[in-house]
């Protein structure tokens, strides 16, 4: 697999392009981080999407045993990041989701392509996606 790491957070997550997928590809070994690692990964993220003219976003905490820490919740739920989205190419995410070996607590995941689609209106498309071959023929339809 070709690929450009863009930022790496040790232990928390790896952000690379993915030529294969033409996405941005968010790698998280844990989403819980006390700082600031979160939020700065994902706007480094976004910085590469939109100077790159990426449409398409990966998350991938099939591995991550931790959630988001409350802070970066309200973040991630909040005016900052929905227009850092909106004010960016992107169009589809894919979410691979928690596996049962993680122990995350997956509950969240039912929602997840409902609150992302409702957060980002028509101009985007969100899926819940088991492995990388259901991401890549998600974004390639």
């Amino acid at each position: 697999m070709n690929r450009q790491v863009i930022h790496t957070a040790a232990n928390l997550v790896e952000v690379s392009y993915r030529p294969d997928l033409k996405a941005v590809y968010l790698k998280w070994f844990s989403e819980y981080d006390e700082g600031s690692r979160v939020k700065d990964a994902v706007l480094a993220a976004l910085a590469w999407v939109r100077a790159n003219n990426v449409e398409h976003w990966v998350a991938d905490v099939s591995t991550s045993p931790r959630g988001l820490s409350q802070a970066d919740y309200r973040w991630v739920s909040g005016d900052e990041f929905r227009s850092a989205i909106m004010q960016s190419p992107l169009r589809k995410f894919v979410l691979l989701p928690p596996s049962p070996e993680s122990g995350q607590d997956d509950s969240w995941v039912a929602e997840w392509e409902r609150n992302t689609l409702a957060r980002f209106g028509d101009r985007v498309s969100a899926k819940v996606c088991k492995t990388v071959k259901d991401a890549r023929d998600f974004l390639s339809g």
